[in-house]
């Protein structure tokens, strides 16, 4: 019987979440569903141990492992040395609290680095004084404004490879994304944030007037990345994470030399469970997306998706929708999708489109891939924030349903909007 891999896909990720559900053992239930996929999709034990093999020893793994531990340390760091407490204080001295539990991981959110909301998580843990905060709203809040910049801010890798795709200047899709993350703020504040209460117990930290100080290593990580893509761009080219992990090894260093820690202390951080923990999961991660991008009959499956709903007759639009969603919820990386479902997308627009509809369907298509990416999980960000506040996969990932779907309604009217404005 004919089986589509698209639901060969949707079957494995069901297997990841049914099976963390009841073991609560994370890597357990990713190594399950990537076993399950690879061998429904006919690969052998071999190829199954050489494509695992491979990604292990790929040099992007043991970076993007690398950066995930370099973040929990650097996090660690800066809670032993107090910057943790000044940073959380300055914030709340300068916004509502209400507004602050958004502004910590939006903030955080301007670094692209993978699973930097684990970075912000430990930053919610000084708002349990406020009404209706606890583990899951803390898990909703902290995954949704870290990524509310992810359609508009040129550092991100998705946003950089879909401009490459359509042939738009990364200034030209800075201001058309703009929209989409302010509706995207607007989404999380009514979505989540009203359902904070206003009322407060009091603040478990004195207010202090602006600080620098605890910006400071935040600062360091998105000053180095930059100078880095700018002035040496090979650099990234021999490892996509490099220009994120010298900007961290260089806020360790300077956080090391302005606050030093004792070695008890760093003996503490380096023997953190969490620490390894995060990057084993990390591990299995990688694994289940080397089998995602494994090739039948010489076809990514990628493509091979593509063929068999055009085989379907599925028409443009949902194709134009459902080829990126599909892509980012199977991948869990907004790159994945821009660099595998957006020159499918632009292909189906034919030779020579308007820039309205090349602008518009490129915006409608990367939200939708995005919003795949949000609901997966293999999303390395929803991962460490369910681990970090031990809530479960499967009511965060239903909490994110209905935002993901009004964002998706605002792009498609942005995407009519644009066409009608550019037609030419």
């Amino acid at each position: 019987m004919f089986i589509p891999v698209v639901l060969k896909l949707i079957v494995s990720l069901l297997v990841i979440i049914l099976i963390n559900r009841v073991s609560k053992n994370l890597p357990l239930s990713l190594l399950s569903g990537s076993l399950s996929f690879a061998l429904w999709i006919g690969l052998s034990y071999e190829e199954i141990l050489v494509t695992a093999y491979q990604r292990i020893m790929n040099f992007n793994t043991g970076g993007l492992m690398l950066l995930v531990g370099l973040v929990i340390i650097l996090s660690m760091m800066m809670k032993e040395t107090g910057l943790i407490e000044e940073l959380v204080s300055t914030i709340r001295g300068s916004f509502s609290a209400r507004t602050s539990v958004a502004v910590l991981p939006a903030m955080i959110g301007l670094l692209p680095m993978p699973g930097g909301a684990l970075f912000s998580a430990p930053l919610l843990d000084h708002f349990d004084d406020i009404s209706g905060i606890d583990p899951n709203m803390k898990t909703r809040i902290n995954y949704w404004f870290r990524h509310v910049w992810e359609y508009a801010w040129p550092l991100y890798p998705g946003i950089i490879v879909a401009c490459d795709v359509a042939g738009i200047e990364l200034w030209q899709i800075f201001f058309l994304g703009i929209p989409l993350s302010i509706s995207s703020i607007f989404i999380g504040y009514f979505y989540y944030l009203s359902r904070i209460a206003q009322d407060q117990k009091g603040y478990p930290l004195k207010r202090d007037s602006l600080n620098i100080r605890p910006f400071i290593p935040v600062i360091t990580v998105v000053i180095s990345y930059v100078v880095i893509q700018v002035f040496f761009p090979m650099i990234p080219k021999a490892n996509q994470y490099l220009p994120m992990i010298i900007g961290l090894v260089i806020a360790v260093s300077s956080l090391q030399f302005r606050k030093p820690l004792s070695m008890d202390t760093w003996g503490k951080i380096m023997t953190s469970k969490n620490l390894y923990k995060m990057m084993v999961i990390i591990l299995m991660v990688r694994i289940y997306g080397a089998f995602i991008d494994v090739s039948i009959d010489g076809v990514p499956l990628v493509g091979l998706m593509t063929q068999e709903m055009q085989q379907l007759g599925v028409p443009s639009l949902p194709l134009i929708m459902l080829i990126p969603f599909l892509a980012g919820i199977t991948m869990g990386v907004s790159v994945g999708f821009a660099g595998s479902a957006l020159p499918v997308v632009i292909a189906l627009l034919g030779p020579d489109p308007s820039f309205g509809l090349l602008a518009g369907t490129l915006v409608f298509s990367y939200v939708c891939g995005f919003m795949g990416t949000m609901l997966s999980p293999l999303h390395v960000c929803m991962i460490v924030t369910c681990e970090y506040y031990k809530t479960g996969l499967s009511a965060s990932f239903r909490a994110v349903i209905i935002p993901a779907i009004i964002l998706a309604s605002i792009a498609f009217i942005y995407m009519q909007v644009l066409i009608q404005l550019f037609p030419n």
